[in-house]
């Protein structure tokens, strides 16, 4: 798994490759956290992951619930197939927010 960050004004994106696996969730975690200290909103690029599995659902879960804890906005975009497959099939659309047509919900 790789991760790109990129800065804009007061957001950062977090472009994730590869897989969001138990193998890369702890590294995944504290770059997410990393982020998030610097008070700024954080904005994960999922479109080039091929595999998630339950660990790198709770990474995401945990950067949300942080995100929302310290008044951070967070927000999921460009879902890969991996992605969008892992949220049809734990039914995270009303947590995370529809990539398609639902807006997320406080956790």
């Amino acid at each position: 798994m790789e991760i790109e960050r990129t800065d804009d004004g007061g957001v950062t994106e977090l472009k994730v490759a590869g897989e969001l696996t138990i193998f890369g969730a702890a590294d995944a975690y504290g770059i997410l956290t990393r982020a998030l200290s610097e008070e700024r909103d954080l904005r994960i690029n999922l479109a080039q992951v091929t595999e998630v599995d339950s660990s790198g659902v709770q990474v995401l879960l945990a950067a949300k619930r942080a995100a929302e804890a310290h008044g951070h906005g967070f927000e999921l975009v460009a879902h890969s197939a991996a992605m969008l497959e892992v949220m049809e099939l734990l039914q995270l659309s009303h947590v995370f927010g529809d990539p398609v047509v639902m807006p997320a919900q406080p956790a």
